[in-house]
């Protein structure tokens, strides 16, 4: 692995911020922080979080329709900030299956743009490439965005729904005690909004995950992989290659340790360490979440390890 680039110290826009006291000194630090610079009582206010009953009235709304998407992750987003880890926890857990029908598949639904849902229509000369590049994302999402998309056959006024990730807002952060990563980016309402919230596999305690605030520096698409304990690489494709085809690695400043970045994993089923402290220190997706996160968080984007 190269040698890491230095990065500032990165707050948190969710209710990972209750672990925020324990880091005020590092985060202070940083005078340019716009992520988490407010406590949840204040971010709360700056997006009324709906009451508990009214809540369940937008979860009915969103499963009979797409178009009641908006209205519950935004309240329900801005409910996690006023929460504690543990009901914070639950709530994102229990709004991942929305987040995954409004920024992971093709369901459209009224008012979406205030999620930074957007219908992109093709214009003369534009290549996928080119499209996502404007929307701040890879351009493997508009084919997970887009049923029956064909990148070599766009045509002039083809209508494509993408995610506007172009203000540059998107944070990833892993919390270590619950083993998820969370994709957070700002809203429209001047909020955090819920992208994501999906399990992962985390280091083993004689390699454990490290704990900071670092960015993604690269995104490699069918790397090899060096096994950290004999030295033997083994090339892409290769069936000691236990990548799964993916890999995010990430800045050592800040976290203390080079060598850590996002994964999949292809050694042993899920099963044998979604959820555990089985890695040498990186973190393991399942594969169709690790396809997610590469094509949502290009380099540079924010991550921060909590607690």
């Amino acid at each position: 692995m190269r040698t890491l680039v230095l990065l500032a110290v990165l707050a948190l826009p969710t209710w990972f911020l209750l672990t925020r006291a324990r880091d005020a000194a590092a985060a202070e630090a940083d005078a340019t922080l716009s992520i988490g610079a407010q406590e949840p009582a204040a971010a709360a206010a700056s997006a009324p979080a709906a009451r508990p009953d009214a809540l369940a009235e937008l979860f009915a709304a969103a499963d009979a329709s797409a178009d009641g998407l908006a209205p519950l992750l935004l309240a329900g987003s801005a409910r996690i900030a006023e929460l504690d880890g543990d009901a914070g926890h639950a709530l994102a857990e229990r709004l991942e299956p929305y987040c995954a029908r409004a920024f992971d598949s093709p369901e459209l639904g009224a008012d979406m743009r205030r999620l930074g849902v957007v219908v992109h229509r093709v214009a003369k000369g534009e290549v996928p490439s080119r499209i996502a590049r404007g929307y701040r994302v890879s351009d493997g999402l508009i084919a997970r965005l887009n049923r029956d998309y064909a990148p070599t056959r766009l045509q002039v006024g083809q209508e494509l729904k993408l995610l506007d990730l172009s203000d540059g807002s998107l944070t990833l952060s892993v919390d270590r005690e619950r083993h998820r990563l969370g994709a957070w980016r700002k809203a429209p309402n001047g909020g955090w909004l819920l992208l994501a919230y999906l399990p992962v596999g985390l280091g083993a305690p004689e390699t454990p995950t490290p704990s900071g605030a670092t960015k993604v520096v690269e995104r490699v698409r069918d790397p090899e992989w060096r096994d950290p304990n004999t030295g033997t690489v083994f090339p892409p494709g290769d069936p000691g290659n236990v990548l799964g085809g993916y890999w995010m690695r990430l800045d050592a400043e800040g976290i203390g340790k080079s060598g850590i970045g996002l994964h999949g994993y292809t050694a042993e089923e899920p099963s044998a360490w979604l959820g555990r402290d089985a890695s040498n220190g990186c973190v393991r997706l399942r594969q169709d979440d690790m396809d997610r996160v590469f094509h949502l968080a290009l380099e540079g984007t924010p991550l921060r390890f909590v607690p």
